[in-house]
């Protein structure tokens, strides 16, 4: 029991330097709903307003405190740049020019919700049909310790006043993220949902470091000024050589810089991965550096959505709202980026971890889940007293 206590505790310190970090420039009302809320998502599994008000140690009703969080979200949205900004800054301490970015988009699906704001259809990726509810941007990273930091979670929606496509969704957050750290910073990994011209235009134009997954049906020119399907190119590649990566310099039609194609044959599947870059794979050498860099993708990306759907409750609010639901999502992301913080913070956190039985039943790569079990796993009667010291007084 003592050993859990001192983990709440723990935390509780470097819980206190993250907000106070966060809410620089803040109110102490907004500085208050922050703290309490965030620390009612690590510890609550939902995003239920009552559940996360029922972990606060504040005196007062549930309802009132639900109604008080329910007021600071549907006025939240002015201060979420600089809030934004503020824990990009811890993030950025840790990364450099090479760190990979994974971008995705995801859906968060509300069959049975009736009275949503601009509710529309997505494509739910666990059912693989359609359904109710909003599509989410997502991007994360990865410091120099292999920690994952979320950089960004923001639900929207194609109904909603103002919102003109998909792509103009994608470039206006990732534009904002080149606001911050600068055009050219880091490596950008994407899957094959942004195979698409009018996405990897800007990126050139952006002087963004790029990896996209390709479908494999895109016209591509060779030096030789031959046009070819990609597809077809990276069968006659195979064709050609008895390794199982290949690579290839390229253009595509009216764009005069050069491309480079990787694909690698996989155990799991009859057609190569096909990628993407306009990163130099001249050799070898080159090309495992590129196809090494995607395969990091899966625990940044898909990984990391799965224990925000899972053990966060991405799914599970009843925020009616428009633009409360979106305050809500961006705040729960910052609950994944305190666990990412926890870890740079105090490197021995994982070693205090006790019954590692239990905590490896997820996947064993990713201590997310680990943390927050132990942490939800501490707070008994007597560690919830040291629940206030995460809710100090701003």
């Amino acid at each position: 029991m003592k050993s859990g206590i001192d983990i709440v505790k723990t935390s509780g310190k470097a819980f206190n330097k993250f907000v106070s970090s966060l809410a620089q420039g803040l109110s102490k009302p907004k500085t208050k709903f922050i703290t309490e809320l965030l620390c009612g998502i690590v510890f609550s599994g939902n995003l239920i307003l009552t559940n996360i008000a029922s972990k606060v140690p504040r005196p007062g009703r549930l309802t009132a405190i639900a109604k008080r969080f329910r007021r600071h979200l549907a006025a939240g949205i002015s201060v979420l740049k600089p809030l934004w900004f503020n824990y990009l800054g811890l993030a950025s301490r840790r990364l450099d020019a090479d760190s990979l970015f994974v971008a995705d988009l995801t859906d968060i699906a509300k069959p049975y919700a009736k009275k949503m704001e601009n509710i529309a259809l997505v494509r739910d990726g666990d059912k693989g049909c359609l359904v109710t509810g909003y599509w989410c941007m997502e991007v994360y990273c990865r410091d120099k310790d292999d920690i994952i930091w979320p950089l960004i979670l923001w639900p929207y929606s194609l109904e909603a006043e103002g919102q003109l496509s998909e792509n103009a969704q994608v470039l206006r957050i990732l534009s904002l993220l080149d606001e911050y750290f600068g055009e050219g910073f880091g490596i950008w990994v994407f899957d094959r949902g942004f195979d698409r011209l009018s996405l990897i235009e800007p990126f050139l134009a952006s002087q963004r470091h790029f990896i996209i997954r390709q479908r494999g049906d895109r016209m591509v020119v060779l030096d030789n000024g031959v046009h070819i399907i990609l597809r077809d190119l990276v069968e006659r590649l195979f064709a050609q050589s008895t390794s199982r990566l290949v690579y290839k310099k390229l253009y595509l039609p009216d764009v005069d810089k050069p491309l480079y194609v990787v694909a690698y044959q996989r155990n799991s599947c009859e057609q190569p991965l096909i990628l993407l870059t306009d990163m130099a794979a001249e050799n070898k050498d080159l090309a495992l550096q590129i196809r090494n860099r995607y395969t990091k993708r899966w625990v940044g990306c898909e990984t990391s959505v799965q224990f925000l759907k899972g053990r966060i409750g991405l799914e599970r609010f009843a925020v009616r709202k428009y633009t409360s639901m979106q305050v809500l999502i961006f705040l729960a992301f910052l609950a994944m980026g305190f666990l990412s913080y926890l870890q740079s913070r105090h490197k021995n956190i994982r070693e205090r971890i006790e019954d590692k039985l239990r905590y490896c039943r997820e996947p064993k790569s990713f201590w997310f889940y680990r943390l927050v079990i132990a942490l939800r796993d501490s707070l008994s009667n007597r560690a919830k007293m040291s629940l206030s010291a995460w809710c100090r007084p701003p």
